[in-house]
């Protein structure tokens, strides 16, 4: 996050539940889908605002992270990366059983979401 915001970009972080320990793997897939996000959004728009937020639940750690980053009909693929960020986000969170869902919001702006299931990385 602290990269995101020396390009400018404002991010809120919030929490809900209690936070624990991760396994090393899925810590790392959180990190790495919040940390691709945030960069997408300074990419395309380094004075967007952006917010962070986990929600753990008893078997699993969401994460939602958006931003007011202007889209346009068909340009959440377009640009540098051709939407391998987001494959790649999704690759490794299916890798540890979760889902993944990205999109552009109605009021404008990009949304990421994720459901990761801890027991399953677990065992």
């Amino acid at each position: 996050m602290a990269e995101a915001r020396l390009a400018g970009l404002a991010v809120q972080v919030t929490s809900e539940g209690h936070p624990r320990s991760l396994p090393p793997g899925l810590d790392l897939a959180a990190y790495r889908v919040v940390q691709e996000s945030l960069t997408n959004a300074a990419k395309h728009a380094s004075t967007a605002r952006a917010t962070v937020h986990l929600r753990w639940l008893p078997d699993a750690l969401e994460l939602e992270i958006s931003n007011d980053v202007p889209t346009h009909p068909g340009t959440e693929h377009e640009g540098d990366g051709a939407g391998h960020g987001l494959i790649g986000m999704g690759e490794r969170v299916a890798l540890y059983g979760g889902s993944m869902a990205a999109g552009r919001r109605l009021d404008a702006g990009f949304t990421v979401q994720v459901h990761l299931p801890i027991e399953a990385a677990a065992s």
